[in-house]
């Protein structure tokens, strides 16, 4: 046997090792990041993580989508690196869930979706947001009554029952909803107000469905259905959307410049990243602005490890600047984040916001 041959075994080790030291490659799991939480978000963080590992070799990000309850609790438990929500969280609830960091990612607008036959149209519905709350409370039960024929003159619509199909985990897209229905009707704000989970009314007999893509599965399969996703969802989905009343009394079809427009007609400019935590719903000001309009958030837990929490912050970085380019945020139905700082200061700002654990047990002797 060679000299050089029985040494091989030795050299692998020291090279494994130096792996495990360094962050290299040589170790399968230095690199990797688990980002999980919002379903709706998932469109966009799919191709976020291609596009960064494309950029990153040796970097592996491991995407999951239960939804922003889920991510949110992931987050606080220190079960992921970075958690996904559409839920914006006051500051006495992120005290309360141990002071997590919401870093805002990109724009989004929740659409209502709805099966019904082709002899009624393939132009978007038109619904105000008292409508949509008893469509979706069991309070009209058929879709040919005489309320839903007035706001949509000249269109057939059947004598189908209405099948409300909600979501069944604590979702960030019926955050948002609910949320708008809040804003629009006081019955709504009165019997269910704006939650992640509701208690849905009796009388609906809602389908639930666990995530986006269920939830469309279940819309398609039910003529009559009416259920609700995010527009990144849409697009794929070749449900029927609806076009909602915002703030200023237009009716609006769903799009991402009107989603654009929510968001810059809601005054002054939003500082990152704390003016982003706030509602959206209403489409402010502006005629063309989208009324269901959220900001989707990454969440990350002051406690990650210091080399966890680098690697987190470069991520962050890359997605809040060459991420926010159109093939990853319009093409799949989001809207970059406006006024964001340049590339060098947006990583000083993290640095303050996300500082790292750095503190190391060690042990006596």
């Amino acid at each position: 046997m060679s000299v050089l041959r029985s040494l091989r075994p030795f050299g692998v080790a020291v090279l494994s090792l130096l792996g495990v030291i360094l962050g290299s490659p040589f170790s399968a799991h230095a690199e990797e990041l688990i980002l999980s939480g919002s379903s709706m978000l998932y469109p966009a963080n799919r191709e976020w993580a291609r596009g960064y590992e494309r950029d990153h070799p040796g970097v592996r990000i491991r995407v999951k989508a239960p939804g922003s309850g889920a991510g949110i609790t992931g987050t606080v438990e220190g079960d992921v690196s970075i958690g996904a929500s559409d839920i914006f969280l006051s500051s006495r609830a992120l005290a309360k869930k141990g002071n997590i960091v919401l870093i805002p990612v990109a724009l989004e607008g929740v659409v209502p979706v709805v099966n019904l036959p082709s002899s009624s149209g393939r132009a978007p519905l038109r619904l105000d947001g008292p409508l949509l709350s008893r469509l979706l409370s069991g309070r009209i039960a058929f879709w040919d009554d005489p309320r839903l024929v007035r706001e949509n003159p000249g269109r057939f619509l059947p004598h189908l029952p209405v099948q409300p199909v909600v979501r069944a985990d604590a979702s960030g897209t019926t955050y948002l909803l609910t949320d708008y229905l809040a804003h629009t009707c006081r019955w709504w704000q009165d019997n269910v107000g704006r939650e992640p989970l509701p208690e849905w009314p009796r009388r609906a007999k809602v389908l639930a469905a666990r995530g986006s893509r269920a939830l469309v599965e279940a819309v398609h399969a039910r003529e009559g259905a009416i259920g609700y996703v995010g527009l990144g969802w849409l697009r794929r989905s070749k449900l029927l959307p609806v076009a909602l009343k915002n703030d200023a009394g237009r009716t609006v079809s769903p799009s991402v410049m009107a989603i654009a427009k929510a968001a810059r007609s809601t005054g002054g400019t939003m500082v990152f990243p704390d003016g982003f935590n706030r509602s959206l719903v209403g489409g402010g000001g502006d005629p063309g602005g989208w009324p269901v309009t959220g900001v989707e958030f990454w969440m990350v837990s002051p406690d990650l490890p210091e080399a966890t929490m680098d690697r987190v912050r470069r991520l962050a970085v890359w997605v809040l600047t060459r991420g926010q380019a159109p093939a990853y945020t319009t093409a799949r139905g989001f809207v970059p984040l406006p006024d964001l700082p340049a590339g060098p200061r947006l990583m000083r700002r993290l640095k303050d916001v996300l500082p790292g654990n750095a503190f190391r047990p060690t042990t006596g002797g």
